[in-house]
């Protein structure tokens, strides 16, 4: 089983979330991380203040411990019909595009709740 993890996920792992850290860590292969994401935690860290050094810093480490996936034109295309059947918000369902039974995501967004191949950690 390979897991994929949301922007939720690395906030919450740089928000020191003992939960999100230790599965991180402590995980036997790297996880997936969709490019999308890294987009949204860049904007994330900036409101909570971190300076660019610190957002550069953590967007390596998501580089080094994960496997970044670049979305293609089948995702995208993927995700606009996920948001209209779930009604995620369209970054969410970018996200959810790559999720099947083999690759499960991990979050503790309340958006992912009810679905399929999820992961959740309160």
């Amino acid at each position: 089983m390979a897991y994929l993890l949301d922007s939720f996920a690395w906030l919450e792992y740089f928000g020191q979330n003992s939960d999100f850290v230790a599965f991180i860590d402590h995980a036997s292969v790297p996880p997936y991380t969709v490019s999308t994401s890294i987009a949204e935690i860049i904007r994330s860290l900036y409101r909570k203040n971190f300076k660019p050094e610190e957002i550069a810093r953590a967007v390596r480490f998501i580089q080094d411990k994960s496997v970044v996936l670049d979305v293609d034109a089948a995702h995208a295309t993927a995700a606009g019909h996920l948001a209209h059947k779930t009604g995620l918000h369209f970054a969410d369902a970018l996200i959810y595009a790559f999720v099947d039974k083999d690759h499960v995501i991990v979050t503790g967004d309340p958006h992912f709740k009810s679905l399929d191949f999820v992961h959740f950690i309160p």
